[in-house]
């Protein structure tokens, strides 16, 4: 029995073709079983922590999701919230409101009527509000925008107005007993005093349409002078509920009564959700008695996951399966390559690779010879890489090093000479950013350039050093043997640096400047020189002619005279643009330079600047212009930024001299329309661009933040809103009458085409493919 049942094996060996396991020369038999035995298990290991991954990666992003939308919902509610309080404020502080619990009765309809007019002004400038009511207490009258004058006992929310006043909390956010969907922001009156309430001021506000403007199921919740703002996430599809039903199930979750009484900032944890099940909250609480969270069901979270589990089970099952197949056909043919791949190696006669009769040692000398050729390919690659020499030479110039024992012992690590005499040279380039030529933010390409053309100067020159871009410039660490005459060093820095300035200006039309520090004689005193040349380059005040500046020379001349501001010249610009005579204002300050620069003192020049632009805004308060105003420009950011005198006058005749004219005799308002006008223009025919606050202040030549409040005055929305909604209507126009794809109009608008489809749904609550179907 044992022998016929041997006899089958060997038939049926023999016809698979493994009749021949013992051939050591033959690999073909081996290939199929040891294919077939190892498939599996790198299957089921990839396959369990590609499972992992995708798991982690879910959740990783469920919870990402989570606390983007949570800090999307903060910063909207924050924005409008503290607009509503900053309204009521000043309103509160108006001096008619002021006035209502002092002056007589004989005014008092006359004042109600401006009171109203007043309310009615700031309902109308904020779409959120709703109502605004005044109650003054010893009239026992309350003014509403909706009712006007009314007494208190014909108000409809009487009772809540003395719960209010009754409350020990001079603002908070309340609902109405008998308004529902809506919740009221109330301030105390009078603002100062102590002889306690006398009148309340109420905002009422309409939570659908808050909610509407946060994100789609948020829910507002109030308590004492608490406020809940709830994110109620749906990230897969679930069942959506009333705003009434929300409101009511929320208010009486476990989690937000644990959040209210958690004396933490922010946490997550998990519990009791709408549905009934387990939910994760995240929250975060700030200083104004606000309280945003987030709710994610892990219902939605399970169903997601299980949905990826049996996928990768039906995925796991279909690789085993199709690989067993594929080892055992392709394991037939897998010795023809393998013949072919040692036959290529018994050609190679590349670096003494043998002929051999065993097939593994051909193969294992091939592989030898692939081996070295790769370690030459990744020796050439490390050369490619960034020099540690340079990460110790930033580190040598900042003057990082506090103990000599180490850098001697880094400056043996990286070939640096210790015995030297050493010197540091800086080169700047100069108004390359005012000609366009670069963007500020580009001032490591900036330095890149400037190290690149030094360093292929000083190959060219008997100099020994070392050259990299550092903070924006170009710096150079030159050494010299020690026993060579200093003057003859100098004459060798001075033809180097010479050389940079010409290369620069006649190659690459820049114009440069070279700052060269002193000599020193030990490595540890680099960061003296470099901060010595730094210090020539400030010279530039009044020696900006010069393209070279020694220390040596800059510091050699101490003026023994007494220095004197010009009093004169400063009386004389300020006297000219008051009378709008820019050509003598200018005339005047050219004379003010030329006294200032006389001194040859960097820093009695560039403190007298500042004095005269103290003068100038002095001069503009008295001309009747708004101060506020003024400090918008930041004018003596702009001056500070300034370093050589050219630059310093150019600021001040074309910037500041024009500024102060448009200051004192435009029309506020009328420039205010031309600016946003101008502002949304270039938002129309920019709508594919990144478009920025800042770069249309540069535009128009306002600061940001004046541009925002004043956007936000004319159009009624913010600067993002308008940029947004620009976009969107663009992206109507180009669904309604182009057969560009998503991702075309997307990149036309600047947006990922994810990003794209998000937000238009967003805002038109429909998706973009169904948009063009309803238009076309």
């Amino acid at each position: 029995m044992g022998g016929l049942m041997a006899n089958w094996s060997k038939l049926f060996l023999k016809y698979l073709g493994i009749e021949r396991l013992t051939n050591p020369n033959k690999y073909l038999y081996k290939l199929i079983w040891l294919g077939c035995i190892s498939v599996c298990v790198p299957v089921i290991l990839a396959s369990t922590v590609y499972y992992q991954l995708s798991m982690n990666r879910m959740e990783t992003f469920i919870q990402t999701e989570s606390d983007s939308s949570l800090t999307i919902l903060k910063d909207r509610a924050e924005r409008v919230l503290q607009e509503i309080e900053q309204d009521s404020l000043q309103l509160a502080k108006d001096p008619m409101l002021q006035e209502a619990y002092t002056g007589s009765s004989s005014d008092s309809t006359i004042r109600n009527i401006e009171i109203l007019k007043k309310i009615a002004l700031v309902k109308n400038s904020n779409s959120f509000i709703n109502e605004i009511f005044l109650y003054n207490s010893p009239g026992s009258v309350i003014l509403s925008n909706e009712y006007g004058p009314i007494p208190k006992e014909e108000y409809k929310y009487k009772e809540d107005i003395d719960r209010l006043l009754a409350s020990k909390y001079l603002t908070q956010w309340s609902p109405l007993s008998k308004r529902e969907g809506y919740i009221t922001f109330a301030r105390l009156l009078p603002l100062i005093g102590n002889g306690g309430p006398e009148g309340l001021l109420g905002f009422e506000i309409e939570t659908s349409a808050l909610s509407k403007f946060l994100e789609t199921d948020t829910v507002i919740v109030t308590s004492a002078q608490e406020l809940i703002i709830v994110k109620l996430h749906d990230p897969f599809g679930l069942d959506r509920k009333s705003d009434a039903e929300l409101l009511q199930q929320t208010g009486s979750l476990k989690g937000i009564q644990m959040i209210q009484a958690s004396d933490k900032n922010s946490g997550r944890f998990v519990a009791e959700g709408i549905d009934g099940k387990p939910a994760q909250y995240s929250y975060v609480k700030n200083v104004f008695a606000r309280t945003y969270v987030s709710v994610i069901p892990e219902q939605a979270i399970t169903d997601q996951l299980d949905w990826i589990r049996r996928i990768m089970v039906l995925i796991l099952v279909l690789f085993v399966g199709v690989g067993v197949l594929l080892t055992y056909f392709t394991s037939k043919r897998a010795y023809n390559p393998i013949e072919q791949l040692i036959n290529q190696s018994r050609s190679l006669r590349v670096d003494g690779i043998q002929d051999k009769e065993n097939e593994l040692d051909i193969i294992k000398e091939s592989l030898d010879y692939l081996s070295k050729e790769t370690k030459k390919l990744g020796a050439y690659m490390d050369k490619m890489e960034p020099s540690l020499r340079e990460k110790f030479l930033f580190q040598l110039l900042s003057g990082d090093y506090t103990r000599n024992e180490t850098l001697i012992q880094d400056c043996t690590t990286y070939g640096i000479e210790v015995t030297s005499t050493n010197l540091v040279l800086i080169v700047e380039a100069e108004n390359i950013y005012k000609e366009k030529r670069f963007l500020p933010e580009e001032k490591g390409i900036v330095a890149f350039s400037l190290a690149n053309v030094m360093q292929e100067i000083l190959r060219s020159h008997t100099l020994q050093g070392y050259v990299i871009p550092y903070q924006g410039r170009g710096a150079a660490i030159l050494q010299f043997k020690p026993d060579m005459v200093q003057q003859a060093m100098l004459d060798l820095t001075r033809e180097y640096a010479a050389a940079i300035s010409a290369a620069f200006h006649n190659y690459l039309s820049f114009e440069v400047t070279v700052g060269i520090g002193r000599l020193y004689a030990h490595v540890a005193d680099v960061p003296v020189s470099y901060k010595e040349a730094e210090t020539a380059l400030q010279y530039r005040i009044f020696r900006d002619s010069e393209t070279i500046l020694f220390i040596e020379d800059v510091e050699l001349v101490k003026k023994q005279a007494l220095i004197k501001y010009p009093r004169e010249q400063e009386a004389a610009v300020v006297a000219a643009l008051e009378q709008e005579d820019i050509p003598f204002a200018t005339q005047n300050f050219k004379r003010f330079t030329e006294i200032l620069q006389s001194s040859q003192s960097y820093v009695f020049i560039y403190q007298s600047y500042h004095v005269l632009l103290s003068s100038l805004i002095v001069s503009l308060e008295k001309q009747g212009a708004n101060a506020v105003d003024v400090m918008e420009h930041n004018l003596f950011g702009q001056l500070g930024d300034k370093q050589t005198s050219q630059e310093i006058c150019e600021w001040f005749e074309d910037t500041l001299f024009p500024l102060y004219l448009w200051l004192t005799r435009n029309d506020r308002e009328s420039a205010g329309e031309s600016i946003i006008q101008t502002i949304c223009t270039y938002i129309s025919e920019n709508c594919g661009n990144d478009l920025s606050l800042v770069q249309c202040a540069e535009i128009v030549g306002v600061s940001p933040s004046y541009l925002s409040r004043l956007f936000k005055k004319s159009m009624g929305k913010n600067f993002l809103e308008y940029v947004v909604e620009s976009k969107i209507d663009e992206a109507k126009r180009l669904l309604r009458d182009t057969d560009q794809g998503l991702g075309e109009i997307a990149t036309a608008i600047g947006y990922s085409e994810r990003n794209f489809i998000r937000i238009f749904q967003r805002h038109v609550q429909i998706t973009p493919g169904g948009y063009r179907s309803n238009h076309r």
